[in-house]
């Protein structure tokens, strides 16, 4: 009789734990949906938080331009709306090609060397086998532009600015933009503070990739340079809409 009951106590027990974990993996998936819901959110604000922002430092180039050469105030003008017709057709992807996302940048740069003339030298050196590696939108231009306002805007004789874009390992990448000047933490605090900017692009980093992506920026001979480490995943590489899967 001790034995039926040892039995039926011991299967009581397995039923119920099973019952447990079940529950336990339901509440699981139930918390893993809730904060991937919760990351995209912040995502879709981060974004929003970037495109006034950039939009804003573009208009003041332009706007220097008026008055003084309405020429190139109307060249401008057109640079600046292919960077908005970009940027609009980027805003709802999570990830775009490197190529596109350089073409914004290179109009940036070149409504910027308008403004800044001979103060500004910008060059790339890009991997053509990276062309078509899917990045998270306005990233590289978005350190470009944070390298012009924190760098070489405060340079009464200018500097340069390089991009880069190399393949640094079988599964990782880099991107790279260098920038003449000095790197000083006491300014980064106060521009993380904004909620834009270098900390902008961290906390993306951080919902898109996880551990498996950094931003670095340090001093070296004269230059600041600002690193991002990307994973080379083929589920990034492919051409296609993120949010449509």
């Amino acid at each position: 009789m001790s034995n039926i009951i040892t039995f039926f106590l011991f299967w009581n027990i397995l039923y119920f734990a099973a019952i447990y974990l079940k529950n336990y993996e339901k509440e699981e998936v139930k918390n893993l949906r809730l904060t991937a819901s919760m990351n995209e959110v912040e995502l879709n604000n981060l974004r929003a938080q970037m495109n006034p922002h950039f939009i804003f430092n573009a208009l003041n180039s332009i706007r220097a331009l008026v008055d003084e050469n309405p020429v190139l105030a109307k060249k401008s003008i057109t640079q600046m709306s292919h960077i908005l017709r970009n940027t609009l057709s980027s805003g709802k992807r999570k990830f775009i090609p490197v190529d596109e996302e350089m073409k914004v940048v290179s109009d940036y740069l070149e409504l910027e060397k308008i403004r800044y003339e001979e103060r500004l030298n910008y060059e790339y050196n890009i991997d053509p086998s990276l062309s078509g590696i899917m990045i998270p939108p306005l990233m590289i231009q978005t350190l470009v532009e944070n390298a012009i306002k924190h760098g070489i805007s405060h340079l009464p004789s200018g500097g340069r600015v390089k991009v880069e874009v190399v393949r640094i390992s079988s599964d990782k990448m880099r991107i790279g933009v260098i920038n003449t000047g000095e790197y000083k933490s006491d300014r980064s605090l106060r521009e993380e503070s904004s909620g834009i900017g270098l900390a902008n692009s961290r906390k993306r980093l951080q919902l898109l990739f996880g551990e498996k992506a950094n931003l670095e920026i340090f001093n070296r001979e004269g230059e600041v340079v600002c690193n991002v480490t990307l994973p080379l995943n083929q589920e990034y590489d492919k051409h296609e809409d993120v949010n449509s899967r």
